[in-house]
């Protein structure tokens, strides 16, 4: 019997949004102001490949989260530039903060299947997040009215690690004390919830609405292309 659900966010409560455009437009501009002047295309070249394509490296099974000061600061040397602290933290507190203008979309089904599954479920959530931090993530599902249906968030930035390390599940289900086989892990990619729910021993659905290519060895226990069927089959569980 499943007594415990966590999901993951990007793609599988929340529609994928791109904040690129805004954040590159942003960054040209505040360095054209303090006198700075660069091209908009030579800013974009080195922020695609630093924030975009910058590889996570894996060290001993754990995946170190990468802080986006620190990208700002590999930034600053890509575009052979100096910024003093303060500015690195007027790029560093606009560029999080991007998403609060414009939230991403709920994926359909989101809102009603979490109040059906919070009557009867304990429900986590454990995200990997990129620029924008946990804190401004939170304020996002409260603005959705969703939050509330969390027992225990869990962000890559505030415990210092990416999915699918074990610490990010073990964190969640030793706070709501749980035993990993009375879980179940939901998310839409299998190389970071479905690896990493299986290594803490979860059972694992896989959220694949975008018809994405199975990978050997990583075979989830359940494949659906809706949120709202994970109510069918905890029930069953």
């Amino acid at each position: 019997m499943i007594e415990t659900i966590t999901f993951d966010l990007w793609n599988t409560l929340f529609q994928d949004k791109s904040y690129s455009k805004s954040r590159i437009d942003y960054i040209t501009e505040f360095l054209k102001k303090k006198s700075k002047n660069l091209d908009r295309n030579f800013v974009k070249n080195c922020y695609d490949f630093i924030f975009q394509y910058y590889e996570v490296e894996e060290i001993n099974e754990i995946y170190p989260h990468i802080y986006t000061i620190d990208r700002i600061e590999k930034l600053e040397n890509c575009l052979k530039i100096k910024l003093s602290e303060n500015e690195k933290n007027e790029i560093l507190i606009e560029i999080e903060n991007a998403m609060l203008e414009d939230p991403p979309s709920l994926k359909i089904g989101v809102r009603q299947t979490l109040e059906e599954l919070n009557q009867k479920y304990k429900i986590g959530l454990i995200s990997n997040t990129g620029i924008t931090p946990g804190k401004v993530i939170k304020q996002v599902l409260e603005k959705y009215d969703i939050l509330k249906y969390f027992k225990i968030t869990i962000f890559s930035d505030e415990v210092g690690y990416y999915k699918p390390t074990k610490k990010l599940f073990h964190k969640v289900l030793n706070y709501l004390e749980s035993k990993p086989e009375k879980s179940i892990h939901v998310g839409d990619l299998l190389n970071t919830d479905i690896k990493g729910a299986k290594k803490c021993g979860m059972l694992s659905i896989w959220l694949n609405d975008i018809n994405q290519e199975r990978i050997p060895n990583l075979i989830p226990d359940f494949e659906i292309k809706k949120i709202k069927d994970i109510i069918d089959i905890v029930r069953k569980l």
